[in-house]
């Protein structure tokens, strides 16, 4: 079950989930979402993507992440990178589109299937 079109999305990217998830895929996305911000409707999505990249459910386009420390204040920061840009310098379209693509591959993945009888 691929998750893309084989073509490129409203963004000109060509976006592809990882298909042959497992229960190690499934909750290492879910510890990074329910550790994140999700308050607002943007800051969840945002969570979203950046815990598909931290997982790496994401075959294309090319994702990373990094953490960063201040020299001056010793505090690190960790920063996601969708497409070789930091996800936080995304278009709020880009964030909401591809977080929510997240959240629903995740739904996906813990849907219980109906058995033949009930079809």
């Amino acid at each position: 079950m691929p998750k893309h079109d084989k073509g490129p999305d409203a963004f000109g990217r060509v976006f592809e989930l990882k298909a042959d998830m497992r229960q190690r895929d499934v909750a290492a996305w879910n510890r990074v979402y329910v550790s994140g911000p999700r308050a607002a409707t943007a800051d969840e999505r945002q969570t979203s993507l950046a815990a598909a990249i931290e997982a790496g459910w994401i075959i294309q386009p090319a994702t990373r992440w990094e953490d960063v420390t201040d020299g001056d204040t010793g505090r690190t920061a960790r920063r996601h990178y969708f497409d070789g840009v930091e996800i936080d310098d995304l278009l709020a379209a880009e964030v909401y589109y591809y977080g929510n693509e997240c959240v629903k591959h995740f739904q996906e993945m813990v849907t219980i299937p109906k058995t033949p009888s009930s079809q």
